[in-house]
């Protein structure tokens, strides 16, 4: 419990100092190919965007094997495959968002995601894996809507990737989980009799951070620049 106090003091720290002191010049490249491919999961997150453009981060590949909230429940990482490619974006981002991105997919402290930093086509760049790989997780619908909406603009994208992701099968049943292996380490080496008890720490610890996640006192003061068809309807307006 203490690992998630120090997770979401540090992530209310990194907004006040994202908010505060933003230092514009400084910028850094994520690739993203889960749910940051949506422009509205980076506006809720107040995630600015300098500049996008399509990518394919090779020898790594797409899978649902990151454990979520629930039981087979499943978020994307792009683990390593030699010979396989996963399609994404570039975003170039404020290195104060870079550290908030670490917070929201769980870097710090909550130990969820490694935090990869690659050589792209003459820069660097850093995307996130997960630190525990599950086979035959299933993503939510919400969720995989993300990947598929995205790719189904992205020219690039081959018609045999998408419809691999097309066919996806969702998570239909929301159901507590049943096992530990994040917040509660190596459960098979406790007692037996101990065990549905860490189960059940580990399901409360998971329920909480997902009640927290999106929840701040201090986002707010995170000034977003107005979007551009916000933009073209204030030079519209006339005097």
């Amino acid at each position: 419990m203490l690992r998630i106090i120090f997770w979401k003091l540090g992530i209310e720290w990194a907004h006040l100092v994202r908010a505060l002191w933003p230092r514009p010049a400084r910028k850094t490249y994520y690739f993203a190919f889960g749910a940051n491919l949506c422009a509205g999961v980076l506006a809720q997150r107040r995630i600015h965007v300098f500049e996008a453009f399509d990518y394919r981060l090779d020898d790594a590949a797409l899978r649902f094997s990151q454990p979520g909230f629930y039981r087979d429940h499943g978020f994307a990482s792009a683990d390593p495959a030699p010979g396989e490619s996963v399609y994404g974006r570039m975003l170039l981002i404020l290195e104060r968002d870079a550290v908030r991105m670490d917070y929201f997919e769980g870097v710090p402290f909550i130990g969820a995601h490694d935090k990869v930093v690659c050589d792209g086509d003459g820069f660097e760049f850093f995307c996130y894996r997960t630190t525990r790989v599950v086979a035959g997780l299933k993503p939510t619908r919400e969720y995989l809507d993300y990947l598929v909406d995205a790719y189904r603009e992205m020219p690039q994208v081959p018609a045999d990737y998408l419809a691999r992701i097309e066919a996806t099968p969702v998570l239909e049943r929301f159901e507590p989980l049943d096992t530990a292996d994040l917040f509660v380490r190596n459960l098979a080496r406790w007692p037996a009799w101990l065990q549905p008890a860490l189960v059940g720490y580990e399901r409360s610890c998971s329920k909480l951070v997902e009640f927290l996640w999106h929840r701040s006192p201090l986002q707010w003061l995170i000034r977003m620049p107005p979007s551009p068809a916000a933009r073209l309807a204030e030079q519209a307006e006339p005097d």
